[in-house]
């Protein structure tokens, strides 16, 4: 077996979470939070809080710059956040240091990182909501479609109370969430890690909601689907990390474990609900 059946060469059939999996690409979470520092800057240009054309050049060289993953590693291991060694790269890929000191101004590493991780996972959400979509298209068990409406009704109130922007600064917030798509919670919740709590528990309890679909005769898909919502459940309360400095990296190992355990579930429910 491998670390991880989810990008194993022989095992990921069997634990396969669709495109999901792209989203916990490394080159993802750096294109996200390439994403939120052009945004950033773009908005404090346009509020004066940096100069308008550092703004602009910044938000232009987030779309165009590509940076390795690789290359960030020796600093995040020392630093534990991703954030500033990201920022400093793309400040030296820029060429440009009047525009390029203006890169992340104004915000943690904290805020940037969950910025952008709010961005993938309303992309996870709606991904499962177009799965649930056509699984409860099928013909399904009253008691199983009965859970599934539940989850799926329940995702409006999950994204309006999750998928929350990450600023310290109120006057700007709005902006920044308006410019990413994201909600405004109203405050600076860094310290408050419910948000992604709340995806998390949403996204394991459909995995233990498909379960009913599980069938006899197809013993493999069935214990896979079992396996995935029981694995989903075993890390849950890892995201409930008693001491604030062990949050982020206990997030790390499992909320995109637990997510692709949903998705992979939700792929073979399809299966066996066909």
């Amino acid at each position: 077996m491998t670390a991880s059946p989810f990008d194993s060469a022989h095992l990921h059939r069997l634990f396969a979470p669709g495109d999901m999996a792209r989203l916990f690409s490394d080159s993802a979470d750096i294109r996200a939070q390439m994403i939120v520092l052009g945004a950033l800057a773009r908005v404090q240009g346009e509020a004066g809080v940096i100069p308008d054309l550092s703004g602009r050049a910044i938000h232009r060289a987030s779309l165009e710059l590509q940076i390795d993953p690789s290359g960030l590693a020796a600093r995040v291991a020392a630093e534990g956040a991703t954030a500033p060694a990201l920022a400093q790269a793309f400040r030296d890929l820029m060429q440009a240091p009047d525009h390029a000191r203006y890169v992340m101004t104004g915000a943690a590493p904290a805020h940037v990182q969950d910025s952008a991780l709010m961005l993938r996972l309303r992309q996870v959400l709606a991904q499962m909501e177009a799965a649930l979509d056509a699984l409860l298209g099928r013909d399904l068990p009253a008691g199983a479609r009965a859970a599934l409406q539940a989850q799926k009704d329940g995702l409006p109130a999950l994204r309006d109370g999750a998928l929350w922007v990450s600023l310290p600064d109120a006057a700007l917030r709005p902006a920044l969430a308006a410019a990413l798509g994201l909600r405004d919670p109203g405050c600076d919740w860094t310290a408050d890690r419910s948000p992604l709590r709340r995806v998390a528990g949403w996204a394991a309890t459909l995995a233990g909601a498909l379960c009913p679909l599980a069938r006899p005769d197809d013993p493999v898909r069935a214990a896979a689907l079992q396996a995935l919502a029981a694995q989903a459940a075993a890390l849950l309360p890892l995201l409930d990390a008693p001491d604030a400095a062990m949050a982020q990296p206990a997030e790390w190992l499992a909320l995109p474990q637990i997510l692709l355990c949903a998705g992979a579930a939700l792929g073979h429910a399809e299966a066996l609900a066909a």
